[in-house]
C-alpha cells in the first residue's frame, strides 16, 4: 500500500510538474506571440507614417503644381487685362479729344461772345421784369419814356443762387483746361452785385465765379492724371487803378506804371507781377481771399463798398501728356470791373472823382472796341486803355469770352440799368474773329513727326520732280539737236 501511494505522489508530482512546465511553455509562446505582434505592430505605424508622409509629399506637390497653373493663368488674366487698360487708354483718350471738340462746337454754336444778365435782389418796387423764359427781361422806364424789352443768351433773376450761376458758365471755364484761352467779366453800374458775383462771400454757397472756377480746374486737373494728364498752374492778380498797374498777390506793392502788358504767344503777361504756384484748391482760395482784400474799395453815395478798380484774374495752365506726347496751354482771365457810374448821383469829389472819370474813360473804351469789333474796323482801338489792351488777346477772335451784366431793378437806377442793358446788347450782336471761332493750342511731339515726314516726302518728289524736269528738258533738247542736224544735212548737200 505504501508503494502505491508513494507511486501516486510521485505521478502527482510528475504530473504537477509537467503541469507547471506546459503553463510556463504557454506563458514563453504567448510572450513570443505578443514580441512578434509589437514587432508587426511597430512596423506597420512605420509603414503608415511613411504612407502618410508620401501622401502629405504628394499633396505638396499637387498643390505646388496647382499653385504653377493658378499663377500661370493669373499671368495669362493680368496680361489680358493689362491689354484691355491700354485699348480702355486709347479709347478713353479718343473720348477725351471728342469731348472737347463736341464741346466747342457746342460754345461755337453759342456764340464766341455770350451775355448772360443777373438781377440784383430788391426790397423796394422794381423796374425790371424777368421772363418765364429765363432769356428775356423788360425794363419799365419813368417820366412817360416808353418800355424796353431786352434778350440775352441767359437771365437771372434776383432769386439765383451762386451755384446756379456757377453751372452756366462753369464748361465755359473747362475750355482754359482743354487749351483755349477764356475771358469771363462783369459789367454794370456801381452797387449793382459785380463783386458779388466774381468773388462772392465767404467759402461756402456764397462763393462767387472766380474762386468757383479756379476750384473746378484744379478738381479737374486731378481727376485728369489718372489719364495720364499732368497740369500746372500759375497765377497773377492785378489791378487796373487809374490807369495804373498794381500786383495784388505782392504784400506792399503800389500803383505804378512801369509794369507793361506783353503779349507773348497769343497770352498775356504783366510784366513785374507776382505768378504763384496752383497746386490745391485750399492754396487757390487763399490767393483768391488774400488778392481781394488788397483791393481798392471807398465809399460813395451809391455804394458803401464801391470797388474803385478793374482786377483782372489771370490763371496761366499748361498740360502734358507723356503718352502721346501732346502739351497745351491755357489761359483763363476773370475780370471784375468797376462800377460805372455818374458822378451827379455818386457824389464823387477830389480822388472819388478822379477815380470815377478814369473808370468811366476805360469802360467808354471797352464800348469802343466792341463797336470796332462789331463794325468789323479794320483798327480796333485796343490801346486807348491799359484795360482793353490786357484784353485784347481774348478779344481778337481766338479766344472765348462771356460777359455778366449785372443791373440794379430800383426804379431810381432805371437810366444807369438802360445804358447796361444797350451796352450789353451791343456785346452780344458781336461776333469775334474771322468766323472761324476759338482756337485750341495744342502741340503733338506725332505732328512733328507727321511734318517732318512729310517734309522729307515733300523733298523726295521735289527731287524726282527735278529729276523727271530734268530728263524731259534733255530729252526735249536732244529732240532739237536731231532736227537741227537733218535740216542742216541737205543744206550741206
Amino acid at each position: 500500500m505504501k508503494s502505491v501511494r508513494a507511486e501516486l505522489e510521485r505521478a502527482k508530482g510528475e504530473t504537477k510538474a509537467a503541469e507547471e512546465r506546459a503553463a510556463k511553455a504557454s506563458e514563453l509562446n504567448a510572450l513570443k506571440e505578443a514580441e512578434s505582434m509589437r514587432k508587426d505592430t511597430e512596423g506597420n505605424e512605420q509603414n503608415k507614417a511613411l504612407e502618410a508622409r508620401l501622401v502629405e509629399q504628394t499633396r505638396e506637390v499637387d498643390a505646388a503644381r496647382r499653385l504653377v497653373q493658378e499663377s500661370e493663368q493669373l499671368q495669362r488674366q493680368l496680361d489680358e487685362r493689362q491689354s484691355r487698360i491700354n485699348e480702355l487708354e486709347e479709347q478713353a483718350l479718343e473720348a477725351e479729344s471728342m469731348r472737347r471738340a463736341l464741346h466747342n462746337q457746342i460754345q461755337e454754336l453759342r456764340g464766341n461772345v455770350r451775355v448772360f444778365c443777373r438781377v440784383r435782389p430788391t426790397e423796394n418796387e422794381a423796374a425790371v421784369k424777368c421772363a418765364p423764359d429765363g432769356s428775356s427781361l423788360n425794363l419799365k422806364r419813368v417820366e412817360g419814356k416808353e418800355d424796353a424789352a431786352f434778350e440775352f443768351d441767359r437771365v437771372f433773376d434776383p432769386s439765383a443762387k451762386q451755384e446756379e450761376i456757377f453751372e452756366e458758365v462753369s464748361q465755359l471755364v473747362q475750355s482754359a483746361l482743354d487749351g483755349y484761352k477764356v475771358c469771363l467779366f462783369s459789367y454794370g453800374q456801381t452797387g449793382s452785385g459785380k463783386t458779388h458775383t466774381m468773388l462772392g462771400d465767404g467759402n461756402g454757397d456764397m462763393r462767387g465765379i472766380i474762386p468757383r472756377s479756379v476750384a473746378k480746374i484744379v478738381e479737374a486737373s486731378q481727376k485728369n492724371a489718372h489719364k495720364g494728364w499732368s497740369y500746372t498752374m500759375h497765377a497773377s492778380y492785378v489791378e487796373i487803378y487809374n490807369e495804373q498797374v498794381r500786383d495784388l498777390l505782392k504784400p506792399g506793392s503800389s500803383h505804378s506804371d512801369k509794369h507793361s502788358i506783353v503779349h507773348k504767344n497769343g497770352v498775356t503777361e504783366v510784366s513785374g507781377v507776382q505768378r504763384e504756384v496752383i497746386d490745391s484748391v485750399e492754396s487757390a482760395a487763399a490767393l483768391v481771399r488774400r488778392a481781394s482784400a488788397a483791393r481798392v474799395v471807398e465809399a460813395t453815395n451809391m455804394n458803401a463798398q464801391s470797388s474803385r478798380s478793374h482786377t483782372i484774374f489771370m490763371l496761366y495752365i499748361v498740360g502734358e501728356h507723356a503718352s502721346s506726347g501732346s502739351e497745351l496751354t491755357g489761359c483763363l482771365n476773370l475780370v471784375d470791373l468797376a462800377g460805372s457810374e455818374r458822378v451827379g448821383r455818386s457824389g464823387a469829389e477830389g480822388a472819388r472823382l478822379k477815380e470815377a472819370c478814369a473808370i468811366n474813360k476805360s469802360l467808354s473804351s471797352l464800348g469802343d472796341v466792341f463797336s470796332a469789333l462789331a463794325a468789323k474796323q479794320a483798327h480796333v482801338p485796343y490801346r486807348n486803355s491799359k484795360l482793353t489792351y490786357l484784353l485784347q488777346p481774348c478779344l481778337g477772335g481766338d479766344g472765348k469770352t462771356l460777359m455778366f451784366v449785372n443791373i440794379n431793378p430800383e426804379n431810381t437806377s432805371t437810366e444807369e440799368t438802360m445804358c447796361s442793358l444797350k451796352f450789353a446788347s451791343q456785346v452780344n450782336a458781336v461776333q469775334l474773329g474771322d468766323g472761324k471761332g476759338a482756337q485750341r493750342r495744342i502741340t503733338t511731339k506725332l505732328s512733328s513727326k507727321v511734318e517732318k515726314k512729310g517734309d522729307k516726302e515733300k523733298s523726295k518728289s521735289d527731287k524726282s520732280e527735278r529729276k523727271s524736269k530734268d530728263k524731259a528738258t534733255s530729252v526735249i533738247g536732244e529732240r532739237k539737236r536731231k532736227a537741227t542736224s537733218s535740216t542742216d544735212e541737205p543744206r550741206k548737200k
